[in-house]
């Protein structure tokens, strides 16, 4: 056998066994990441359900803020609140949120309270979205403070069947995966390819294990204890991470606290972008947060992720003999792992199926936003610009919040 032909035969089998660890490591996920809304729930009379505060913040919002502040509004939970905080927002958003409290407060049952709270300014050292949602959670009375998105929709079922997982699980922080409604089919590829890398990256089966460093938040749907938020110095002690809702988990986790992570499909749902260019605009500000600003894991997760779940797509045609085959089981550990999560996340089997023109597109996704954050200096962020040697130093001055008392 050539030189060429042993190095291939190595490599053939590198990428097999790693792509054999994924898979493996991809069905632990899956069995541990259960739907909520098939979770049997506790049957606790109104009275002893604790109080809740539902809060998120909005910026320039007026296509999709109405429908979701009324499915909110709709949620069947009898200890509730709703407060909805406006970041400065510059079209008809602050409009429509007056028109819709007092639509509310001139109805006879106005079970949840409603709560409307305009902010002008940003404070220095603040992001926007940080800042509004600290702003809300010290407004809030709820001894649970649900954090979300200004287009996200819920189920009315939605918050009690978290609230009743909390409790089964004796969590402090409950965080769901939303289903994304894309309009596009290229669209859903790429968020079902988005979810399967977001699982990798997090490592659901361990988010459980008190030992382990594994975490996990999402902006949708963070459900997390008022003490346990006050712990660890709530918003504020995030106040320059883009990428808040990972890192709200991550100090959560860190500090000790309990941590679940489930499957929202049929409790939740957020229109997550309408076009490919708005995918490419909407991460920019993100990514390079999402990695701790490390370019060894950047070059890194480009080498890896290339050559694990797109080389094999390339060499297979031309290879033979014992390479092709393993190329070729490659390629077959790809499709059953992209067709499972499609089918999981609650997309169809073909956007599953074309998950290595996802991956190429995440791959571009995730390295313009890089480079462009390098030749920016920064990021840009709710009309506001902040520099990376600004968001780099304070992600390095981030203490680890103290560990909750026995």
């Amino acid at each position: 056998m050539s030189t060429l032909g042993l190095s291939l035969l190595i490599l053939s089998a590198a990428i097999l066994a790693s792509v054999s660890l994924i898979f493996v490591s991809f069905l632990l996920s899956e069995w541990t990441i259960r739907r909520l809304d098939r979770i049997p729930q506790n049957t606790a009379t109104p009275i002893n359900l604790p109080s809740v505060s539902v809060i998120f913040a909005a910026r320039n919002e007026q296509e999709a803020i109405e429908q979701a502040a009324e499915s909110m509004l709709q949620l069947q939970y009898p200890n509730l609140e709703l407060i909805i905080v406006d970041d400065r927002s510059t079209d008809q958003t602050p409009a429509i949120l007056e028109q819709l409290c007092n639509r509310h407060q001139n109805l006879s049952n106005t079970t949840p309270k409603l709560h409307y709270v305009r902010i002008d300014t940003l404070p220095d050292q603040w992001l926007g979205k940080c800042h509004a949602l600290c702003i809300g959670a010290n407004q809030a009375t709820g001894e649970w403070l649900l954090f979300t998105d200004a287009d996200v929709q819920m189920h009315p079922k939605t918050l009690s069947a978290a609230i009743s997982f909390a409790e089964q699980e004796q969590a402090d922080h409950v965080t769901l995966a939303p289903y994304c409604t894309m309009p596009t089919w290229i669209l859903c590829t790429f968020v079902a390819t988005f979810a399967f890398l977001f699982k990798a990256f997090v490592k659901p089966f361990q988010i459980a294990n008190p030992k382990s460093p594994a975490h996990v938040g999402i902006g949708a749907f963070n459900l997390v204890r008022r003490s346990t938020y006050q712990a660890i110095g709530g918003h504020e002690s995030i106040r320059l991470c883009p990428d808040d809702d990972v890192k709200l988990g991550k100090r959560i986790k860190q500090a000790g606290y309990a941590q679940r992570f489930a499957n929202g499909l049929g409790l939740i749902s957020v229109p997550w972008y309408p076009s490919l260019r708005a995918v490419f605009l909407g991460l920019e500000k993100n990514c390079f947060a999402g990695i701790d600003y490390s370019i060894t894991t950047w070059l890194g997760s480009n080498l890896f992720i290339f050559t694990t779940a797109i080389l094999p797509w390339l060499l297979a045609p031309f290879a033979d003999g014992y390479c092709q085959a393993m190329l070729l089981i490659t390629c077959a550990l790809w499709l059953i792992i992209g067709a499972t999560n499609a089918l999981r996340c609650g997309y169809r089997i073909d956007h599953g199926l074309a998950l290595p023109i996802g991956i190429a597109l995440f791959l571009l996704v995730l390295n313009r936003s890089i480079l462009l954050t390098f030749a920016r200096g920064g990021i840009y962020w709710r009309d506001t610009f902040y520099s990376l040697k600004s968001l780099r130093a304070f992600h390095r001055q981030l203490q680890d919040p103290q560990p909750p008392p026995p």
